[in-house]
């Protein structure tokens, strides 16, 4: 009488290489999900430094800030007592000394011909341009953000 029959070692065998295949694919699906999870972040931070440069260049065409330009700086119409949006001071935008917050800072602005170069390039920089008046003509505004 024989231990093993030639059936059981079928089905053993059967069972070993479908659980084998089951493992590989679980293996797959884990380290994919880890690839997109990677992907996911990466993405994630890429859309939260290009939000915090929107943000900042709306900021610099709409407000006035005479402390830090890169916050504002719309011309002031003093006759009617408000800033002219999408409208540049350029001299006050050349008293700009820079913008750095925890997360990003601002490298470059280039308006009109006239580039203000504040730091060097840091590790991932984009940059967004926008059309602004200055002195009545229009010009590209390009702000590089970077992140630290």
């Amino acid at each position: 009488m024989r231990i093993i029959d030639e059936a059981g070692f079928v089905f053993s065998f059967d069972l070993a290489i479908a659980f084998l295949a089951v493992l590989l694919m679980l293996s797959l699906m884990l380290a994919h999900f880890g690839f997109e999870k990677e992907l996911a972040l990466n993405s994630f931070e890429e859309i939260s430094l290009q939000r915090k440069a929107v943000f900042l260049i709306d900021s610099m065409v709409k407000n006035r800030n005479e402390r830090q330009p890169l916050l504002g700086a719309a011309v002031l119409d003093r006759e009617k007592g408000r800033v002219l949006s999408n409208e540049l001071d350029l001299s006050l935008l050349g008293q700009a000394s820079g913008f750095r917050r925890e997360s990003f800072f601002v490298s470059s602005v280039s308006v009109a011909g006239k580039n203000f170069l504040f730091e060097g390039a840091g590790e991932n920089c984009m940059g967004l341009d926008r059309l602004v008046l200055v002195q009545g003509s229009f010009e590209k505004l390009l702000v590089v953000a970077c992140e630290q």
